[in-house]
């Protein structure tokens, strides 16, 4: 029950990091608006951010909040169902008596896991809206709703001050005697970096610290992040582990909106659109066409917006980017790769090999023979920049070979074995 007596409103059992912005536009969105959509990437904390703001505004709704999951939910009749199972009203059977039930009522409802129903959830809100003028509707899905006039509040990465909050306030719940000293603070900054602020990353990873000490968590992070799970029974099954989030996004997303996603995955950092209609017209897709599907990306919060001094630009999360090109093989990759090839580098004679390289320690030399700096690197194969200088300091001790300009020359001119 809710403070007010009425409604179904989750109690929180964590703290919420940061979003006192979002919470303050959500409050406000719900002043001036019937219908407010949260909306963001997979695992940044949309539920939780809706959650509190319907916390915040319960009071403005004395005919309670009234909240209804929809990850399980197949269709529209199932949908009615769960919303008149949350009301406790069972016999409710239609949209249009849904509607009926709320009229009269200053009553907020809370639709959350929209997104793979966006018929239905549409067509069902439209119904509540036109048939009472009080009861406002705030829903979270990682797409935007058809309902005009709709406000839209959109979820995305913390900051990494708040990243870095969130990550020792989890890992203190799980190691009570954990303290983030001088020595210590790099190794948890660059964690949160590496998931790039991600809330359920974050969460996941501070849990892992339960086994792993920090140090030894942040050198299995780069390869391993994708699979990081946890054992809650108190979060979905598909918000346990970060791949299963992003396939879920994958699967709501249409042909050629999956092909232009696993375009732009080989592209690092942000890009402005004439990169991105490139990268889909090589990918197959009119070129005409691509900025259209560019915007159902963004819709479906796998694109996200970034408005710079020089127009915008767009960018994929890193985890969204491997998911991308696990779904590529190397006959699509090399089309969709623009990397401008350098000079080639100044021939050395070629060293003795003192020990094999790993799969990875390949690709990185691979990629210094292309030009790439140990930064582009990083960016390209979405990991941290601390961990390509440990394999460039590999690759020099197992090769025998002083410099880059030699492990360029190494690969490109003598020892094509190295190359994946």
């Amino acid at each position: 029950m809710t403070t007010a007596g009425k409604g179904n409103l989750p109690v929180e059992y964590t703290s919420l990091a940061g979003r006192a912005e979002e919470i303050a536009e959500g409050l406000l969105g719900l002043s001036e608006s019937r219908l407010v959509t949260v909306t963001g990437p997979g695992g940044v904390g949309k539920s939780r951010v809706a959650t509190r703001v319907a916390h915040g505004a319960r009071r403005r709704f004395p005919d309670g909040v009234w909240y209804a999951e929809l990850s399980h939910v197949a269709d529209e009749r199932s949908l009615v169902a769960a919303v008149a199972a949350t009301m406790g009203r069972p016999e409710l059977t239609t949209a249009e008596e849904v509607a009926d039930a709320f009229a009269g009522w200053r009553a907020l409802l809370v639709l959350d896991t929209c997104e793979h129903l966006m018929g239905p959830v549409s067509r069902l809100v439209e119904a509540v809206l036109r048939g009472t003028g009080r009861t406002k509707v705030l829903a979270v899905s990682r797409v935007l709703l058809t309902v005009p006039g709709q406000r839209v509040l959109t979820v995305g990465p913390l900051p990494e001050q708040q990243a870095l909050a969130l990550f020792v306030e989890r890992a203190r719940a799980v190691d009570q005697g954990f303290e983030l000293i001088e020595a210590t603070r790099p190794f948890a900054e660059e964690i949160c970096r590496s998931l790039e602020g991600v809330p359920l990353a974050i969460e996941l990873a501070a849990g892992c610290l339960r086994s792993l000490p920090l140090a030894e968590l942040l050198e299995r992070m780069d390869d391993r992040w994708p699979d990081l799970a946890g054992s809650s029974t108190n979060v979905l099954a598909r918000q346990r582990d970060l791949r299963s989030l992003v396939e879920w996004s994958h699967a709501l997303c249409g042909a050629e909106q999956r092909v232009l996603w696993e375009a732009l995955s080989v592209l690092s950092g942000s890009f402005p659109l004439e990169v991105a209609e490139a990268a889909g017209a090589a990918a197959g897709l009119p070129e005409a066409d691509v900025a259209a599907v560019l915007c159902d990306l963004v819709d479906h919060s796998v694109v996200l917006r970034e408005p710079t001094a020089d127009g915008m630009r767009y960018r994929l999360l890193g985890l969204y980017r491997r998911v991308g090109l696990a779904r590529l093989d190397g006959r699509e990759r090399a089309p969709l790769d623009r990397t401008p090839p350098p000079p080639p580098p100044p021939r050395t004679p070629p060293a003795p090999r003192v020990a094999p390289l790993s799969p990875r320690e390949a690709q990185v030399a691979t990629l210094i023979a292309e030009g790439l700096t140990n930064l582009q690197i990083a960016n390209r194969l979405v990991i941290s920049k601390r961990t390509v200088d440990a394999h460039v300091r590999n690759i020099l001790a197992k090769s025998n070979l002083a410099s880059r300009t030699h492990v360029a020359a190494w690969v490109t001119t003598e020892d094509t074995s190295v190359r994946l």
